[in-house]
This record gives structure tokens, sequence and C-alpha cells, in this order.
């Protein structure tokens, strides 16, 4: 042996660790938190290494997140280290049985790990603390109230984040995020949400976590936790759906019209309580045809408007009868009525001028001559409106959907489309939901938007 190959050898020794025998191993935490993944490892080292198919540990199920290999050295032979990383969300505790691993033609197994799952508690730290609080603990199903989140750190905390809450039965909505240095030179983040109770009972709004990077030890992370928080939503009165505080209106374009010409019948709710939409009112009027036009929703100040239009068309009198909300009065506190007025419209007969007088005298093939040629002139007249509103269309179509492809902002994007409201009840749907998606979700939404517009025969 030359002495460069017995120097390669000696750097082998020293940059590959070196093992006498081959051996198996799984590592894990002691305990983690409900709700948050347990990550465990299996090792193994030999020559020839096969692991089993691990799918369910105790009913859970395992993925595998990552697989990577180390060269070691086993009785002077190069040899290899696998380790697999592998995860499972259990919400109780749970074993990790021994594992089955196929070491050079022989099995080897693992020792059992125990793994504790405890609830969240708020962390008490000098240095961090996460809180949370809402404003009223005993709301109505469907009243909006306040959640409050405050995270206060001390100068050692190099950088933070906080986990977007998330409760069963609650449907939740940012509406400020402000950071600043308090009093005692501790940085303060506040998050406010407008947080809404699906349905009654008692509920139990478990903590929220922040994970933050301390700068000693140096870039050491940390999860954190907030107070958990208790309320009783109350059942709306009466058996009642709707609450807040509002007002109805009504009108008509006018009173007197002749037959078969529509009368326009807007309805107009505005307040605040928890209405979505106002797809749930409809008119029916005994001989008469009642379509449904458009609806709106708008925003004026903390209230929000809603508007919905209808055209009403008969060839005889008819009354547009009252409309009625039943609602539980949050300023109030009482069970409260509102009622729009009855509209009586009067149809008159239709007018015909008779703008001749003159008879003429023709024969059958005369008639029938005159006939086929308007006939013709009919079907060319249409066939040429067809193909120049088709060509107009195309050009319209793709000049319009360049354009709204190429707005980037919800905000702009919204005024760009606005226009189009009352067209399409399904695109007035999407365009209400753009009002409150992330930017994450904006860009699919924004291509059904555009779908609508281009290909539903809005434009």
């Amino acid at each position: 042996m030359t002495v460069k190959n017995l120097g390669s050898i000696i750097f082998l020794l020293f940059c590959i660790p070196l093992e006498l025998y081959a051996w198996v191993q799984t590592t894990a935490p002691k305990e983690i938190v409900k709700t948050e993944t347990l990550e465990f490892r299996v090792v193994a080292k030999g020559f020839h290494v096969t692991f089993p198919m691990i799918e369910y540990i105790d009913g859970y199920i395992v993925q595998n997140v990552r697989t990577f290999h180390e060269a070691t050295l086993i009785h002077a032979k190069k040899a290899d280290k696998v380790t697999k990383i592998y995860s499972l969300a259990p919400t109780e505790d749970v074993t990790l049985p021994a594992f089955s691993i196929k070491v050079d033609g022989k099995v080897e197994k693992t020792q059992p790990l125990h793994v504790k799952v405890k609830k969240r508690t708020q962390t008490h730290s000098p240095d961090y603390r996460l809180s949370m609080n809402i404003s009223n603990i005993t709301p109505m199903a469907g009243e909006k109230f306040l959640l409050h989140v405050r995270l206060v750190c001390k100068d050692d905390v190099e950088d933070y984040s906080v986990e977007t809450p998330r409760f069963n039965d609650f449907a939740l909505q940012e509406i400020s995020d402000k950071e600043y240095k308090n009093d005692k030179g501790e940085w303060v983040e506040e998050l406010r949400y407008e947080i809404i109770a699906q349905k009654s009972g008692t509920f139990v709004l478990n903590p929220i976590k922040a994970a933050i990077e301390l700068s000693s030890p140096k870039y050491a992370k940390r999860n954190i936790y907030s107070n958990a928080l208790n309320l009783e939503v109350k059942k709306i009165p009466n058996n009642l759906t709707v609450m807040g505080s509002y007002e109805l209106h009504a009108s008509v374009n006018v009173k007197y019209v002749q037959k078969n010409q529509p009368v326009q019948f807007t309805l107009s709710l505005q307040g605040k309580g928890n209405i979505n939409n106002f797809d749930d009112i409809n008119i029916s009027i005994a001989g008469a045809t009642v379509y449904e036009k458009s609806t709106k929703k708008l925003h004026q100040g903390e209230e929000e408007i809603y508007q919905k239009s209808f055209e009403i068309v008969s060839d005889k009198n008819f009354t547009i009868p009252s409309v009625s909300l039943e609602y539980f009065d949050i300023k109030e506190q009482r069970v409260k009525e509102i009622t729009t007025q009855a509209f009586a419209i009067h149809v008159e007969d239709a007018v015909f001028e008779d703008t001749t007088k003159k008879k003429e005298r023709t024969t059958m093939m005369e008639k029938a001559v005159y006939f086929l040629s308007g006939v013709f002139a009919a079907l060319f007249l249409v066939y040429l409106y067809r193909v120049l509103k088709n060509t107009t269309r195309t050009d319209k179509e793709k000049r319009i959907k360049k354009e709204l492809q190429s707005i980037g902002d919800k905000e702009k994007f919204l005024k760009k489309v606005v226009p189009y409201l009352g067209k399409n009840r399904s695109l007035d749907r999407l365009l209400y939901t753009l009002e409150n998606v992330e930017n994450a979700e904006f860009k699919q939404l924004k291509k059904e938007i555009i779908r609508y517009i281009c290909e539903e025969d809005i434009l």
C-alpha cells in the first residue's frame, strides 16, 4: 500500500463516522402541545437497509416528511446511514411502536417511545406574553363582537409571528393590526377581529400560538400560547334567525302604466346585524309576472344597505303587497317587525294610432311576392346584424378581458367591475365575495369573475 493510499484512508476515517456495528433508533420529543404536529425520526445504519411502511399509528395518519442518507463506516467499510422523518397530528397521548427494520439481512427493532399530548395553556414569562379578550362574553347567535389579540415582547425577542385565530362555529375577519413600542420599551402587536357565532351554546375559544425567535441564545425559536376564553352564545328569541337593527323601505317608479309595460319595484334594507344577503325576500302577485332584476350590497359608514329590484308586468290592475321582516332588535332588546307600504298599480289600455286608411287592391300573386320579398329582406338584415354584432362583441370581449387580466390590485379590479353589478346573479355574488377575500384567494376569484363577464353574455 502506498503512502498516498494510506493517507486517503486516514482522511476518510476522520471524515466519516466510524461504527462498529449496524443499529436502528427512534427519536421523538417527550411531549407536544395539542393541535400541533408530532415529528419523529427513525434512523438505521448498515450496508443494506429496508424500512417498513408506516401508514398509521394509534389510528392517526402518518406522513413521511423527508428521507436523507449519510455515509458512515462499519468495520472500516463504507456503509449507509438512513434517516426518515415522519409526522402525525395526535389529539391524545400516543405510543410510537417498535419498528422492524431489515438491516443487512437481519430484522432489527427500535425501542417504543411514549409521547404525551398536553393541552394548550397560557405561557407565563416576564419577557413575552400573549393574550386574548372579547368585547362580549354573552353574545347572540349571529351577533358581531370583537376579539382583541395582544402580543408583548422585550427587546431580546428578535422576531415573532402570531397565528390567525380559527375557532369552530365562529366566523372571523381581521379589521386592524398595529405594532408599536410602549412606554416600558416593549414591542407590542395588537390585532382586532370581528367575530360572529354561528350557533348558540357554551364555547371555549382555545389558546392561540405565537412563534418567537430569541436573540439569546442566538436565534432560539419558541412557541408561546395565549389564554383561553369562555363564552355563552344565546339563542335569538322566538326562534328567529335575524337580529340587528334595520329599516326597510320600498318604492315604485310609476303607478299608472299601459298594458304589459313594466313597473320597477325596489326594496331597500339598511342597518347592521347578521343579514348577509337579500336573497330570501321575494314577492308574488296573482295575475302578474315578476322578474328579479338585481341585488346590490352597499356600505354607508358602519351600516350596510341591501337593494333588490323587480320588474312587474301585467295586462290588468294589480297590487304590490307589503313586505315585512321580523327580527330581534339589538338596540331595543325586543322582537320587532318592519313593514313596507303596499302599492296599487293602475293598468290602462294601450293606445294604437291608425296611420293608414287607404285600401289597396292586390292580386294573390302580388301579395305573395311582397310577402316573400319582406321575408328575405328580414332574414338578410338579421344575418347582417348578427355578423356585425358578433364581430363587435368579440373585439370588445378581447379588449375588456385583456384589460381586466392586467389589473393586479384587488381594489382597482373591484372598481373596474362594479358597473357589471345587477346583470347576473351569480356574478353579483362573486363581486360581493371579492370585497372580503385575502390576496391569496384574489387571483382565483378574479379568473372566475372575468369568465362570467366575457363568456356569460354580460357585455
